[in-house]
Order: structure tokens, then C-alpha cells, then sequence
């Protein structure tokens, strides 16, 4: 059932709000992997990033995803080498689980799924860091030699953070000191997962910035707060 025009049409629609959000002084814009979705077209979130990078000149591109199980980790580590040289710096890095649904495309047995995005992450992280080639014997990626080329221009790695919600998760992000991002659950939710999060990177003896812990939401914008009252219930309804 797809429709290439109405294809072309979502895409331009995405260049033109982020040119505007550029205008505006947003920080950040985010593209992630989803497949098999009507709703969201990006399942190579990197080429999506590329494309904005050379059609945006400030905002920083935030690549979240790709999704580790369904992906080559080497390559996801050039891939993104190459994407913060092109972009000058402005790459932000999230890496994840995914979600069932994403691995039935790609044929992942989902009960292997946590332990391929461990192993992945633990491999990006050090082809981006290690000065020289090295072999790679893990339980679910096997490499005689890995020489990631070209190195990061953000050193000795562009921000990056673990996506998720789950212990693994934070304790992940604590562990290598990277950031936590969470997403889309509810405050008293969150505060927990981020709490456990600033937890583990105690016992490891640093303190994540305010910046390293990112909640993504729906924003509902209108001219009131009633409006916006309005607003929410309508969707609401709709969903």
C-alpha cells in the first residue's frame, strides 16, 4: 500500500520543520531506525542523518539508533566515524535494543537481542578508541582483525548514550561513562531509571552533566494552556 508520492511528500515535510526548528535556535534534531512502518520512514537512520547534515548547517544531527542486534557493529562504528567527519563534529550518538517487532524483519532470535546490543556497543566503543588493530573473539561477533577508519572527529568519541530503561541499560551507560537517554514513559518512571542511572555511575566513581541524561517526549504546542488542555483530549480521543 505505498504511495511514493505521499513518500516524497513526508520526506520534503521533514527538510522544511527542521530547516524552521534550525531557524528557531533548537539544538538538536534526532532521527532513528524503524522498519517496516508506515509511520516512521527511516530505516537507515544514518542515511537520513547525511542527508540533513548536508541540508543543515548548525543543528547537531543525533543519529538514535541504529538498533545493535540488527546491525554489523563495525561498521555501524565507520559508518558513524565517517558521519561526524562530514558533519564537522555535530554527530550525537544513541545506541539501543530495539523492539520485537524490529527483530522479526531481520530474523533476530529476541532472546539473544540484549547480549548483541552489549557485545556491539562494547565493540563500537573500542574501534573508535583503540589506536591499534585488534581481533575479536565475543560470543555473538567474531573478527580476525578490526582498523575502524576514519577515527571520530569528536575525540575520543562523539557524545554517546545508552538507550533504554532497563538496569543493563543504565549500568551499560555507567560502566563506560557514557550518557542515558529514556523515552515516552512517566515522570515518577523515569526518575527511578535515572536515579539507579546516577547510582552506578557512583560506584564507578564519576558524575554524569545534566546533558549526558536526555528524556524524549511528545510536546503538545498551543497558544494556552487550555488550548493545549483542548489539544491533548482531542488526541486522546483520536488514538
Amino acid at each position: 500500500f505505498y504511495e511514493p508520492e505521499a513518500g516524497e511528500q513526508a520526506f520534503d515535510n521533514v527538510l522544511e520543520r527542521l530547516a524552521y526548528i534550525e531557524e528557531l535556535g533548537f539544538d538538536w534534531v534526532s532521527v532513528s531506525e524503524h522498519h517496516y512502518s508506515a509511520r516512521i520512514l527511516s530505516p537507515s537512520p544514518i542515511v537520513m542523518a547525511a542527508y540533513l547534515a548536508a541540508h543543515l548547517s548548525r543543528l547537531k544531527i543525533a543519529v538514535l539508533g541504529p538498533i545493535m542486534p540488527l546491525n554489523n557493529p563495525v561498521r555501524v562504528a565507520e559508518e558513524l566515524a565517517m558521519l561526524d567527519n562530514l558533519t564537522k563534529g555535530r554527530l550525537v550518538v544513541g545506541m539501543l535494543r530495539g523492539t520485537t517487532n524490529e527483530y522479526l524483519v531481520y530474523g533476530v532470535k529476541p532472546e539473544e537481542a540484549r547480549e548483541r546490543t552489549s557485545e556491539g556497543m562494547e565493540l563500537v566503543l573500542k574501534a573508535w578508541t583503540e589506536p591499534y588493530p585488534f581481533g575479536w573473539e565475543g560470543r555473538h561477533y567474531q573478527y580476525r582483525t578490526i582498523s575502524a577508519w576514519p577515527r571520530p572527529m569528536q575525540q575520543p568519541i562523539p557524545p554517546t548514550y545508552s538507550l533504554g530503561t532497563s538496569r543493563e541499560s543504565c549500568e551499560f551507560a555507567a560502566r563506560h561513562r557514557l550518557g542515558l537517554g529514556v523515552s515516552f514513559g512517566p515522570f515518577d518512571a523515569m526518575s527511578t531509571v535515572t536515579r539507579y542511572y546516577r547510582e552506578q555511575c557512583a560506584l564507578h566513581d564519576w558524575e554524569p552533566t545534566p546533558e549526558q541524561i536526555i528524556y524524549r517526549a511528545s510536546i503538545l504546542v498551543a497558544d494556552s494552556d487550555a488550548d493545549a488542555q483542548v489539544g491533548l483530549r482531542l488526541r486522546e480521543q483520536q488514538a
